[in-house]
């Protein structure tokens, strides 16, 4: 187990302070490492050649499949335009959104991982930081895809509201 996991899995345990939630990126292979705990949600992205991970008896689950492609830069790479069929999508960030704002207030974590936990999982991550207030470790989400947090910042969808009917 890595080091950075088993700081996570120790932060996952304690409660948070003045009820924030937290959220955390990980990869795909530290996230199938989890326990399986009910106050922790997991946002699982997976590439679309992949099978789902494999995470245990978690109840809050939502599964995701897109490329890792920063589909909004001028600068798109042949292998990225090969990716462009499977980009993020208008409908995935509405469904993350909707996922997260119906959490059970029990629910004090978000973990998503993706395949390497760097890019597409610290964009999601990123943008919960900055739509609700989650608590993250910045210096962890410096790789975040930025065509993916900036579909999830896009104020296309219905006012926001934090769980729990706090605003």
């Amino acid at each position: 187990m890595t080091r950075y996991l088993s700081q996570v899995i120790a932060t996952l345990y304690r409660p948070s302070e003045n009820d924030v939630q937290r959220a955390f990126a990980l990869s795909r292979a530290a996230a199938e490492r989890l326990p399986s705990l009910p106050w922790v949600a997991i946002i699982s992205i997976t590439s679309p050649e992949r099978p789902p991970a494999e995470l245990g008896g978690f109840v809050h689950v939502l599964r995701l499949s897109f490329a890792d492609v920063d589909f909004m830069s001028s600068a798109l790479s042949p292998r990225g335009r090969a990716k462009l069929n499977h980009a993020f999508t208008i409908e995935q960030a509405q469904a993350i959104r909707h996922f997260v704002e119906t959490l059970p207030g029990s629910v004090t974590s978000v973990v998503v991982h993706c395949e390497g936990g760097y890019s597409r999982s610290c964009a999601i991550a990123l943008a919960l930081h900055r739509l609700y207030g989650y608590e993250v470790e910045m210096e962890r989400l410096t790789q975040a895809n930025p065509s993916v947090l900036q579909l999830m910042m896009r104020d296309t969808f219905p006012a926001r509201q934090r769980r729990g009917g706090r605003a």
